[in-house]
């Protein structure tokens, strides 16, 4: 899997602690999509290791890794996670 995040998405995950949590979430519009969260604290969910370069990436087990995940700073600081640059997983 390719990550594809500009520097200072990196560099706030690493002043974090360097780990990155990703998992899939029902959307509460848009007919009930589903979409990645990301998180540096580690929810209360079961995950396993993605090698990445930069950073430790890791995702639900069962979710099978895109081609590329995309990474992107929001609004305060949060860490956006897009499934082949998409907001929603097909």
């Amino acid at each position: 899997m390719d990550v594809v995040a500009k520097p200072e998405v990196i560099e706030s995950i690493q002043e974090r602690g360097g780990a990155l949590y990703v998992w899939p979430s029902k959307a509460r519009c848009c007919g009930g999509t589903i979409q990645l969260e990301a998180s540096t604290e580690r929810p209360d969910k079961a995950f396993r290791r993605v090698n990445v370069r930069g950073i430790e990436l890791y995702v639900t087990v069962g979710l099978k890794p895109p081609e590329s995940l995309h990474l992107e700073l929001g609004r305060r600081g949060h860490i956006r996670a897009f499934w082949n640059g998409l907001a929603w997983i097909p």
